[in-house]
């Protein structure tokens, strides 16, 4: 029997509003290991890339085997290949690819 694909919901934070400390980031390397599509807002997609996403993906754990999904009004060409835009409600977003079968190895 085929198990139903899941949708997590992650809020990564710390109580001092970060992520990551010097020496560890928390478990998320291990998290990012589970999963292959993330779905973003487009303004924490542009928060990210003003951070260094772009260069610290490979140092999260996660890369090109994830795929990366920005909810927009006025979608765009992404500057990041992993990442397409998309302009349709979430819930009908979520609803298709929950439909869909998950591309976890392990």
């Amino acid at each position: 029997m085929k198990t139903p694909r899941k949708i997590i919901v992650h809020i990564a934070t710390s109580a001092d509003g970060y992520i990551a400390r010097p020496k560890g980031n928390y478990g998320v390397p291990a998290f990012f290991k589970s999963i292959d599509t993330i779905l973003w807002g487009r303004k924490t997609y542009a928060k990210g890339l003003e951070m260094g996403m772009e260069a610290g993906m490979k140092a999260a754990g996660y890369g090109p085997q994830i795929k990366n999904y920005v909810f927009c009004r006025r979608p765009q060409e992404s500057t990041v290949p992993t990442f397409e835009f998309v302009n349709e409600p979430v819930k009908t977003f979520a609803q298709r690819l929950r439909a869909q079968p998950a591309n976890i190895s392990g």
